[in-house]
């Protein structure tokens, strides 16, 4: 290609990418779907071939770039009309955790493990699962949380606790249990079936999620978690 034509491609695909960003409206970069996602890495791609492609006419590119635009620009349209339309092309926010328990069937429909939970919930400086009382996913993968009582109080008096353990530590994931997180905190399975007795719980298949606290109770999320169908 000639500089000229390189010059005049640059133009052409700027100002065709400009217009048809100004026409799919606009939304910062964490709340972006993944279908748009993917359509602005795709319409980028085009754009991009345009400028350096030898083998590709402007003209077809032009035509490429607008075409992608306009069947975005239609889906967005119809997924306005259309809820279950919209809930076929972006998903729907999918609750994680109910009531400070823990959803296994959300966590797997998210494609979700617990490590990879605990870590999101770490990133909004959440460092134990019995600090949420609702954790919902949203379709642009960020957590939306809404957290129990920090501070509990009786008589305008603040109960402080006293920490045996210098962070809450999982121990039971997915309903295994991690024995290495026990001798960390030097204790062993045999202390937390004790513990799991004291509560009614019989075995350790009953439970999905245990959590040591800092002060030594436990936070325990049952295998099977049942709720009212109207809450759903």
């Amino acid at each position: 290609m000639s500089f000229n034509e390189v010059v005049f491609r640059v133009i052409c695909s700027f100002f065709v990418l400009f217009i048809l960003t100004r026409l799919m409206g606009k939304k910062e970069i964490s709340q972006l779907d993944v279908f748009t996602f993917i359509t602005a890495i795709t319409i980028g791609n085009v754009a991009a071939s345009i400028t350096t492609s030898k083998t590709l006419d402007i003209e077809d590119g032009i035509i490429g770039l607008v075409g992608w635009a306009v069947l975005t620009i239609i889906m967005g349209y119809l997924s306005l009309k259309s809820k279950s339309l919209r809930r076929m092309i972006l998903g729907e926010p999918i609750i994680l955790i109910r009531q400070g328990k823990i959803m296994e069937n959300a966590l797997k429909k998210a494609r979700l493990d617990t490590e990879q939970f605990q870590g999101m919930l770490r990133n909004e400086n959440i460092y134990s699962l019995k600090d949420v009382e609702y954790a919902i996913f949203e379709i642009d993968g960020s957590l939306s949380i809404m957290k129990t009582k920090d501070v509990k109080t009786k008589k305008n008096k603040t109960w402080k606790k006293t920490l045996l353990f210098p962070t809450s530590t999982a121990v039971v994931s997915d309903g295994e249990v991690n024995e290495d997180a026990l001798s960390n905190l030097n204790l062993d399975k045999k202390w937390l079936i004790a513990q799991l007795e004291r509560v009614g719980i019989k075995s350790i298949s009953d439970v999905f999620f245990v959590e040591v606290q800092t002060d030594g109770s436990l936070y325990i999320d049952y295998r099977e978690d049942h709720f009212n169908e109207e809450e759903n």
